[in-house]
């Protein structure tokens, strides 16, 4: 829903709902139950208290009618947003397909980097065989689309996801950068770790998607574990063998998360 003012309309529902209920089950008892017991089940007697409060009545009635419509109007505005989504999501697959394709040429990048950094002599002369890659075109639409439709936790992940992929780049350019002969930056092996590390836990959230996107598999915003990022690796053709404690250096860092 909309914001109306300062606060979102949800907000105000809950807000509504939170002090409209409980006063209008007491305004019930005391209008229509204790009347009553009062006068011992005097029909006389409860008409004249309603004929009293007469005003009261009118407005607790129209206030009623307005916490219904509110919460009509919440109802209508979710499942429009749920339909939006379910359309907005139809696109996040290939989008998904889109990112990880550019994750396995990062990964062609950082591995070639890992290579090369040990032997800066020879290897800082000519520039790095594998392009930079480019950042797919329609994966933000697409992303921004289900932000703005989707339930707070996933538009969450998928933020997460973003804020990953734009750090990561940036890392990328700055590291081809350095392997220019006129670069002043020394490109060093545990920094290429480091963006390895990186890049598998960005393609261990997408992977995480893939099955929600296809409407296949409930929404699994959890923490990433080992086998997440050992799949990814695979993924990315990554071997652990071939990149000095990568393993170890994963696994230490999952530790950091959970603390």
């Amino acid at each position: 829903m909309k914001r109306i003012g300062i606060v979102k309309a949800d907000t105000l529902v809950a807000i509504v709902n939170w002090i409209g209920v409980p006063l209008s089950l007491v305004y019930a008892l005391s209008m229509f139950v204790f009347p009553w017991f009062e006068e011992g089940w005097n029909f006389a007697r409860v008409q004249s208290v309603w004929d009293r409060w007469q005003t009261l009545n009118v407005g607790v009635l129209a206030f009623i009618s307005s916490v219904i419509a509110f919460n009509i109007a919440k109802y209508n505005s979710n499942k429009q947003r749920a339909r939006q989504f379910v359309a907005a999501r139809a696109f996040l697959p290939h989008a998904l397909s889109e990112l990880t394709s550019y994750c396995k040429l990062s990964a062609n990048l950082l591995k070639e980097s890992w290579e090369r950094a040990s032997n800066l002599g020879a290897g800082r002369a000519l520039p790095l065989e594998a392009a930079l890659p480019e950042l797919p075109e329609s994966y933000e639409q697409v992303f921004s689309r289900c932000i703005e439709e989707a339930e707070p936790d996933v538009g969450d992940y998928l933020a997460r996801i973003l804020m990953l992929l734009q750090i990561h780049h940036s890392r990328l350019k700055e590291l081809s950068a350095s392997f220019s002969p006129d670069s002043r930056t020394l490109p060093i092996r545990e920094t290429t770790k480091s963006y390895l590390y990186s890049l598998a836990e960005l393609q261990a959230l997408i992977n995480k998607l893939f099955g929600f996107a296809r409407g296949s598999e409930p929404f699994d915003g959890s923490d990433l574990v080992w086998e997440d990022y050992r799949n990814a690796y695979g993924n990315l053709d990554i071997w652990l063998e071939e990149v000095d404690d990568l393993q170890g250096f994963t696994l230490r860092a999952i530790e950091r998360n959970k603390s």
